[in-house]
Order: C-alpha cells, then structure tokens, then sequence
C-alpha cells in the first residue's frame, strides 16, 4: 500500500515496537487509529512482549555503556536488531492477521544506546543529539508494511531533546475534563506527564526524574550477579545512606536545564561512583541497592512536588512501568 493511500485512511492500524533504556526486549501494541469530524481516537487492541537474547542484550549495553566502541559494532548492532524487530514483528502481523486484526504500517522507535541532550558548540554549530538502533529497512523488508521511524531524530531537528516526545499523544489519551493527571513511569529512567484539567490555567508539562530500574539493575548485576533486584527485596534489607544521596543529587541533570537523561548518566559510571564510596563509607552491598532507590523516589518527588504544591485538585498519583513491581521503591515514594 502507497504512503499517499495510507495517509487517506480514517481508519490505521498501527503496530508499534519499542524498546527501552533497560534493553529487556521489543514490546508491540497494536492500536487503532480513527479519524472522525470530532477529531482522533486511538483504541489499544492487543500487544506481547519478545525478550532479548541474552547475547543481544548483552551487545546492545555494551554499546550503551562504552565510551569508546569500535564504529563496526554499532553498525553490525544496527542491522542485527533490525532483523530481530523485523522477524518478531513479522511473526506476531501473522499471528494478528490470522486473529481478524490486519494491519496497515509498522512504527518503530528502536533502542536508544546514546542521549545527548545537552547543547555543544561545534566550530560555528549548536548541537545535541540522540541514537536509536534498529534498521527500519530491515523491518521493512521483514514485514512487507510500511515502517515509519527515527521520531526522536525528528524531534532533535525541531529544536528539542528528542525526549519526551510522547507527551501530546499522552495528552490526547488521558487528560480529563474534571480533574488533573499525573503519570509518573519508571522504567530504567524515570519520567512523569502531567495533566491539568482542561478549564485550568495551568500548562501541561512532562520531564524525566533521574535513574528509574537502570541503576538498581547495574547494582544488581555487579554486587550480586542478578539481572535485578526481584520486589526490591536486597534494597529492603539495606540501609539507606543519606550521605551518599547527598553527594549524588549534587550532579549536574539534577541543577541543570536538560529535561531528558539516560545510561549516559545513570548507569554503569554512576554504579561505580557509589560503589567507591560504599568501600569509603563502609556500605554494605544491600546498602547500596536501598541508596539507589532512594535515589530514585527522592529525585521523582523532587520533580513532581512543584506540580502537587501548585494544583490543588491533583489527587492520584498513577505509577508505570517495572518500578511499580518494585516494593522498596513504591514504599519509598508513599514515605515521600
């Protein structure tokens, strides 16, 4: 089917495949979209999860986390995620089609393994950047459908960090007329959207907090060889050292302007910085997991705080993503 064709229909369906900062696997939801004389609505029909490989996650942090990756790897990366975007996808079109739900284009993020937000002066240029891995052209030739990509590099073009960029789709689903939203997500970053009821004064903001699962995950695999801390149980039995929360809200996102962050700053650096100063501060590994979660719910209450102070009709809290699976970290932010 032509893009002109496409572009004339009132009725898309849409499967859309991402994959996040912790790098767990493609998620794919299928959505349809309408186009009416009262605007556009988009339903969820269905969705499944497909795991990485351990091998391709592995590659894909890897890329995440150097700071000196050799060019070929990211350029076997890209193509080897494209190829598995495009064979999951193409497997679960078959298994839709089959279940009465065809589908007209494929809309794919791709993995983000670097986020650069933070404007640098290159000779007479300004620039920020993002990258997301996993070929389109793949996933294209994979699935027969027309694939559209590269949102966040389309939001860097329009002067913006390239994140969040779901934030008017967010606002379209879930702003209400009688009362203010506020969606806080943690996945391996933490972010929030928030809402106002459609008769207030008040703007719609949305803003990622600092570390969400991403940095417990590294602890977890460094101090205890575990992909993470399953409810948060190894944090529940640590101490929280307030100390070194102190020294790590002294990093530059948390005084800064950038409204986007990623591995770059709360990752595999970062759990090295706090596992020096647990050798200096006497910290059990345990410890360190309750600091980091700590870390977490402080620097998301730090965020959202502002937002509860000023609407005074804003009453419910509503928590996303792995981290509400997490009992340490959700009794964090109730103490909060």
């Amino acid at each position: 089917m032509s893009l002109a064709t496409l572009l004339r229909q009132k009725t898309m369906r849409i499967l859309g495949l991402n994959s996040g900062t912790s790098a767990d696997g493609l998620d794919m939801a299928l959505v349809e979209v309408k186009r009416t004389n009262r605007g556009v609505t988009a339903r969820y029909l269905a969705g499944r999860a497909k795991r990485y490989p351990d091998n391709l996650r592995d590659l894909v942090l890897r890329v995440a986390d150097s700071r000196t990756i050799d060019l070929n790897t990211v350029i076997h990366l890209d193509q080897l995620l494209g190829q598995f975007f495009g064979r999951a996808a193409d497997d679960y079109l078959k298994r839709l089609t089959a279940s009465k739900f065809p589908v007209d284009v494929v809309a794919s993020h791709g993995q983000t393994v670097r986020h650069l937000p933070t404007p640098v002066r290159l000779g007479r240029f300004v620039v920020s950047g993002t990258l997301q891995l996993g070929s389109p052209e793949q996933i294209a030739v994979a699935t027969g459908k027309t694939v559209v990509a590269d949102f966040r590099q389309a939001d860097v073009a329009i002067g913006n960090e390239g994140a969040p960029i779901t934030t008017p789709a967010m606002l379209r689903l879930f702003a209400r007329s009688d009362r203010s939203v506020l969606i806080v997500n943690i996945g391996g970053i933490a972010n929030y959207f928030y809402f106002p009821r459609s008769q207030s004064r008040l703007k719609p903001s949305a803003e990622d907090c600092g570390p969400g699962n991403g940095l417990s995950d590294i602890l977890s695999q460094q101090l205890f060889n575990e992909r993470f801390d399953r409810n948060g149980a190894r944090a529940a039995a640590g101490k929280v050292s307030q100390r070194l929360v102190s020294l790590l809200v002294g990093h530059p996102f948390f005084i800064g302007k950038t409204a986007s962050t990623g591995r770059e700053v709360f990752g595999v650096e970062m759990a090295h910085e706090m596992r020096r100063f647990g050798r200096q501060f006497n910290l059990a590994p345990e410890d360190l997991l309750a600091t980091a979660q700590e870390l977490t719910a402080s620097s998301i209450v730090r965020k959202i705080r502002p937002l509860v102070r000023r609407d005074k009709t804003l009453s419910c809290l509503y928590v996303t993503g792995g981290g509400r699976k997490n009992a340490c970290l959700t009794g964090r932010l109730r103490h909060h």
